[in-house]
């Protein structure tokens, strides 16, 4: 029956997406490119300039009520890899009942703080393990009373060819206050070929206290492969001074819950040079890496420049 839905509302998109033109006035392009320089204190590993991202983002009005966002990254073309889609999906506004949006395609999955918002260079360690980044699938985003919400169903296999029967869930409620904002995320769903149960969950707070600004976020579960428990608490302290914002993190990860003394505490220190209204800025983060253990000299510097169009 899931199936028959899915293929039902696939096809509704797709006829959507032909029997109208798109209003060439509407049609925006954004970009989004990393480039970056580490110095890597781990034996072996040399340091380098790299690309991590070099996306175009195209999206655009087929009327009032339809808009499409296709966004590919090239960055994999600097390693010899192939261009990846980062997302292709419609939003379709639904005016039955209380207004919200349908999304169809490949998008962020709703789950912890949204990544785009990061102000540090590295994510957090929980980022794209603990829950795919992005994936097919449907969803229904809106507002109800003073929160906002988002809620999919989607393959649960990354933007791969789903490899199970069954169908992920995932919801993130994002509720504004005048004191802070408050996240709370949930997934559940079952991966691998042999349908391994997966579910996590988190939650986080967002504020500015004296005109500092403050994210604190706890994500705990299931790994993406089903093979351990993890958990990532991690606080994050930032102050823009002009076109300047000093920062600091500091993250305790636990690549499995169940095993003792793995626990790998990172601080991270750095500024961000902000050079245009669009985020647009140069990046310096030292990382201070602390095994719970055996100690290991993986320190790095960073420097990366972001160019948002």
């Amino acid at each position: 029956m899931k199936k028959i839905l899915v293929l039902v509302l696939a096809s509704l998109f797709l006829v959507s997406s032909v029997s109208f033109a798109v209003d060439l006035s509407t049609v925006k392009m954004n970009g989004d490119f990393r480039f970056r320089y580490t110095m890597d204190q781990t034996a072996g590993n040399n340091d380098a300039f790299g690309t991590p991202r070099a996306r175009i983002k195209l999206s655009g009005q087929v009327n009032d009520d339809l808009l499409f966002v296709i966004q590919p990254d090239f960055a994999g073309l600097a390693t010899g890899a192939n261009v990846a889609l980062a997302d292709a999906y419609a939003d379709l506004k639904c005016k039955i009942g209380i207004e919200k949006t349908m999304r169809f395609g490949q998008f962020l999955v709703p789950f912890a703080y949204d990544s785009g918002k990061y102000n540090v260079i590295v994510y957090p360690s929980h980022y794209n393990v603990i829950v795919p980044d992005r994936d097919w699938g449907l969803g229904v985003l809106g507002k109800a009373m003073a929160a906002n919400y988002f809620v999919s169903l989607t393959n649960g296999n990354r933007s791969a060819t789903d490899n199970n029967e069954s169908k992920d869930l995932a919801a993130m409620v994002i509720l504004p206050t005048q004191i802070a904002e408050l996240g709370l995320s949930g997934y559940y769903g079952k991966t691998g070929a042999t349908s391994v149960q997966q579910t996590a969950y988190g939650a986080y707070v967002k504020a500015n206290v004296l005109s500092v600004d403050a994210l604190l976020e706890y994500v705990a579960g299931d790994n993406w492969a089903g093979t351990a428990k993890l958990s990532n608490l991690y606080l994050n302290v930032s102050k823009k001074l002009g076109e300047i914002e000093p920062l600091v993190q500091y993250q305790i990860y636990d690549a499995d819950t169940n095993t003792a003394s793995n626990i790998v505490n990172t601080l991270t220190v750095g500024f961000n040079k902000y050079l245009d209204s669009n985020g647009s800025c140069l990046m310096l983060n030292y990382n201070i890496v602390n095994e719970e253990t055996t100690s290991v000299d993986n320190n790095t510097l960073i420097l990366q420049a972001r160019v948002k169009i």
